[in-house]
């Protein structure tokens, strides 16, 4: 890529939807791409994103319901992938790339079961297709501990907390700092229905009908996402690529940016790059270094 002469200009947006307001950054011109943050995270989650990928695309982060400035849903999965599409129809005129990490990935592969056609593709990000709970089932111990966190200790804290689970212990200072103060502000009522949302989905029946092409990403030292949970992406989504990302956990996208660009960018970029067009399922393409 040629090197800016300045900094990119990130938009400040707020959209009304069917449900209420929500809130976004966007930033770059060309195709899009909309990035859905995860549990612990905020439209600010993509940051390294807006700025280096805005050069090719445009890139555009929202608030999930609930965060930021986003009015909130109930909490199913169901809910919050309508209101991500209504989001991506009423901003754009053409399909999206959609980048979903965790939650986000949760959301996305609803949205892929729903509608489609929204989509030009997905990146599906240290996710699953969720635990399949009973939506009238008791909130699982480490959600149930992280709300109580949430509502009871100091938010600087709950943010450090927050990010040493998502990160391994040698993350850089930056990137530590960066996850903590996202997670500091998240919203208890947006973070307990995004949590309803992931215990109560079960997408692993609607994979195999999903057509759009999916690049899944995973981490080597996620410590939130086991390679358990990811492998039914693998093994039954139809068009599938896999990219593994050695040393890093579960917040890639602020632990080394550069490297997970580069890791979702042929995708993004070309349906027919050489990185993944051989790609079987169950391979793991490692990054050059």
């Amino acid at each position: 890529m040629n090197q800016r002469t300045s900094a990119p200009s990130i938009t400040n947006g707020k959209i009304q939807l069917s449900h209420g307001a929500m809130t976004y950054l966007e930033c770059g011109t060309g195709k899009p791409v909309v990035f859905l943050h995860g549990l612990q995270g905020g439209a600010q989650s993509w940051m390294p994103q807006l700025t280096a990928l805005s050069e090719r695309f445009r890139v555009i982060a929202w608030d999930a319901p609930g965060y930021g400035g986003s009015d909130p849903v109930a909490g199913s999965i169901d809910n919050f992938a309508i209101a991500a599409l209504e989001f991506i129809t009423a901003r754009l005129s053409e399909p999206a790339a959609v980048v979903g990490h965790s939650l986000g990935g949760v959301i996305t592969l609803r949205m892929a079961s729903l509608q489609p056609r929204v989509m030009s593709r997905i990146v599906l990000s240290c996710t699953h297709p969720g635990h399949g709970r009973q939506p009238d089932a008791a909130v699982s111990g480490r959600y149930s501990r992280r709300m109580e966190e949430l509502a009871t200790l100091p938010r600087d804290e709950y943010g450090r907390r927050r990010a040493r689970g998502m990160l391994p212990d040698d993350a850089p200072a930056h990137a530590v700092e960066a996850v903590a103060r996202i997670a500091s502000v998240v919203r208890p009522e947006g973070v307990a229905a995004a949590i309803r949302a992931i215990e109560s989905a079960d997408l692993r029946p609607h994979l195999a009908a999903i057509s759009l092409p999916a690049l899944v990403v995973t981490c080597e030292r996620d410590r939130v996402v086991s390679p358990e949970r990811v492998s039914p992406l693998l093994e039954l989504l139809p068009d599938v690529r896999h990219v593994r990302l050695p040393g890093l956990g579960h917040a890639p996208y602020y632990e080394n940016p550069e490297r997970y660009n580069a890791g979702i960018m042929p995708f993004l970029l070309d349906q027919q790059s050489a990185l993944y067009q051989h790609a079987r399922r169950h391979d793991e393409k490692p990054l050059s270094s």
